[in-house]
């Protein structure tokens, strides 16, 4: 029998496929049986049912522990907004006094040195103080609602302005001698320090107390209606935001911003009688206006001479019966200019009269008449009579053309609006200017009837502060922000008239009481009360304003009730008898009242106008005139006077008729100018 030959993977594969079935049982058995199929991916990682919950349990604890520490602050956020307008701004204007903020202090030149300029002081101060009605605001001024009427509302205004002059050339070339000129080294001249960028104005006072003492100097706010009120003048380089002063003189140098802050507007006037200007020049509208104001009534006294001397000539033809007999004629019109002496001891008008002060006396009719010269009776010829008249004709005529000619000369509407043309600032940059600059202020807080004094500078930036580039004399400017010039010196006291006066006019014994004539200012206008007053009673009280029909024709504002309080209570009557006359002397009698507003100062004056001090009686009869003027309507909010024109040079501000713009037209090219794309249309 042969023996077979066999091959050794076909004598072993039964036991290859045992081993490699045992081999993957195992790894199923490791796999779905050992290790359990219910793994959970969970933060990455997979665990078991009870793994996963030990480690939430673990993270718990963790986050209780951090829950329980101290808060740890993270570095506050700072805005970069007025950072990148300033990169906007110089990249769209072209503002080549931007400095650009370093990266990191260690890359600024420290090498550089500087010395600082000076500022100088101010000249020419001058100050005036308004009382009118204007807009006065109802609400916070912002600069959404700055330009809009509803903010507003008219009401009392006392307004002080103070004014002042610098010389812009001197302070332009100290900062070019200082920053680029001959003496600085080549490569630390820089154009851009070179040019000056106001910070502001600052404008202090002094209150006047009762001991006769002046009080500290305190700083005045701006005005109510500047929407920029509150905002804080940075002066220490430690308050400044990133980017040092750069950002301050970035913010500032636009020239609206400058203009504003060296000749910042006023209230819109809306009394038909008043308007705002610069110091000076509101005192020559005022000489202008009372001129004018004169000059109509020289008018209209002279119409009415004419009208009677006609009607006398009239009435004499008519009862002579002959018209053309020249000596009587004559001798009538003589007489007439002699006039008559009425029972006051004044002359009445006459025909050849003379109107003014010159040799005149006042009737009482209120036309002046010349007086009665030595040798003029009813016996003189009438050749005489007609000589001495014509002769008072030449002098009326030759006195009126003389005062004309001196109104002329002295101020009208065009030299004052062509030296506000000078005055106020335009768009030009106002660092080339070469010449000297007229800058302003506000005060709006005085109350009637304190006295002030006030003094005033002005400020311009620091462009190396903070930098160390400062000169080792100067180096105590260099934590300054703004270089401020000296103050002016202490202008003249003002004092603000009071708003409510009241005058003992009579006394009535037997009822013992006092007539009093109570006055008060509102709305731009004074009004007066009479009240029947009696011991402790306090003198005045709200009463109605009854308008007069001239008033209700015109459209003025006539407020309903007004509250004539003063405040002041009757504390007794006394008579008194004393003495008086120059070279006779005569005993007189006559009653003191006397009053108090607190209960332990009492005051006393005279209760009737003949016994009362000069300036009492020159201030009742002030106020007593100006209760009969005539009331105006208010302004409209769009028809502005001076101050709406102020930086609108090429209109002429004293038109009161418009021009080639209307009013509204004027306004939207001022809102236009002064608020660009954000101006309301209309």
């Amino acid at each position: 029998m042969i023996k077979k030959q066999s091959n050794f993977i076909e004598a072993h594969i039964e036991k290859a496929v045992l081993i490699i079935s045992g081999l993957i049982a195992a790894y199923i058995f490791y796999a779905f049986v050992l290790r359990g199929p219910n793994e959970i991916p969970y933060d990455n990682q997979k665990f078991r049912p009870g793994q996963l919950d030990i480690y939430i349990a673990e993270q718990s604890e963790k986050l209780k522990d951090r829950l329980g520490r101290e808060p740890v602050l993270k570095p506050a956020y700072v805005p970069q907004s007025i950072s990148f307008l300033a990169k906007m701004n110089s990249v769209i204007d072209k503002n080549l006094n931007i400095i650009w903020p370093v990266p990191s202090a260690a890359e600024t030149s420290v090498d550089k040195k500087y010395r600082m300029p000076v500022i100088g002081q101010v000249n020419d101060v001058d100050i005036e103080h308004i009382r009118a009605a204007a807009y006065i605001p109802k609400v916070p001024v912002t600069l959404e609602n700055a330009l809009m009427e509803d903010t507003y509302e008219p009401n009392d205004l006392d307004l002080v302005s103070v004014s002042a002059n610098f010389d812009m050339s001197k302070i332009a070339d100290s900062f070019q001698e200082c920053f680029a000129g001959k003496e600085v080294p080549q490569g630390w001249r820089d154009s851009s320090l070179a040019k000056p960028v106001f910070a502001g104005v600052q404008l202090q006072r002094q209150r006047l107390g009762n001991d006769d003492q002046w009080g500290p100097w305190e700083d005045v706010d701006r005005l109510k209606i500047d929407p920029k009120k509150d905002e804080k003048m940075i002066e220490d380089v430690n308050e400044l935001p990133m980017g040092g002063v750069m950002v301050q003189l970035a913010k500032f140098a636009d020239q609206k911003t400058q203009i504003n802050l060296l000749q910042p507007d006023s209230y819109k006037i809306a009394s038909a009688e008043e308007d705002w200007l610069p110091p000076a020049l509101h005192r020559k509208f005022l000489a202008f206006r009372r001129e004018q104001e004169a000059q109509d009534r020289r008018d209209t006294l002279a119409t009415e001479r004419e009208t009677r001397t006609a009607e006398e000539r009239d009435r004499t033809s008519l009862r002579t019966g002959r018209e053309d007999r020249p000596a009587r004629e004559d001798r009538t019109i003589g007489d007439r200019g002699r006039g008559t002496t009425g029972r006051n001891g004044s002359r009445t008008a006459g025909g050849g009269g003379a109107a003014g002060r010159g040799g005149s006396t006042a009737g009482r009719g209120g036309a002046a008449t010349p007086a009665r010269g030595p040798g003029m009776d009813s016996r003189n010829s009438s050749r005489t009579t007609t000589v001495r008249t014509d002769r008072n004709d030449r002098r009326t005529e030759t006195s009126t053309a003389e005062q004309k000619k001196i109104v002329k000369s002295t101020v009208t509407e065009a030299s004052i609006n062509e030296e506000l043309k000078k005055i106020v600032l335009t768009k030009k940059d106002i660092s080339t200017l070469r010449e000297s600059v007229t800058f302003w202020a506000h005060d709006d807080t005085v109350e009637a009837g304190d006295i002030y004094r006030y003094r005033i500078r002005f400020g311009i930036f620091n462009p190396v502060a903070g930098t160390g580039q400062i000169m080792d004399e100067d180096a105590s400017a260099g934590s300054k922000v703004v270089l401020w010039s000296d103050f002016s010196e202490p202008t003249d006291e003002i004092e603000i008239p009071r708003k409510l006066y009241f005058f003992p006019v009579n006394v009535q014994e037997a009822a013992k009481a006092v007539e009093v004539q109570v006055c008060k200012y509102a709305l731009g206008y004074w009004y007066g009360e009479q009240f029947m007053v009696k011991r402790g009673d306090m003198i005045g009280k709200p009463a109605k304003i009854e308008a007069s029909d001239k008033d209700k024709e015109s459209g003025a504002k006539i407020p309903e009730t007004l509250d004539y309080t003063t405040g002041a209570i009757i504390v007794d009557m006394m008579t008194m008898n004393d003495w008086f006359g120059e070279k006779t002397i005569q005993p007189r009698q006559y009653f003191d009242i006397l009053f108090s507003y607190d209960g332990f100062v009492i005051d006393r004056l005279p209760a009737k106008q003949m016994y009362w001090p000069e300036e009492v009686r020159l201030k009742y009869a002030e106020l007593k005139g100006f209760e009969k003027k005539a009331k105006e309507p208010f302004r409209a909010w769009s028809s502005t006077g001076f101050q709406g024109l102020q930086k609108n040079v090429p209109l002429n501000p004293m038109d009161r008729r418009g021009g080639p713009m209307d009013r509204n037209e004027q306004m939207d090219e001022y809102m236009r100018m002064r608020m660009g794309d954000r101006a309301p249309a209309r």
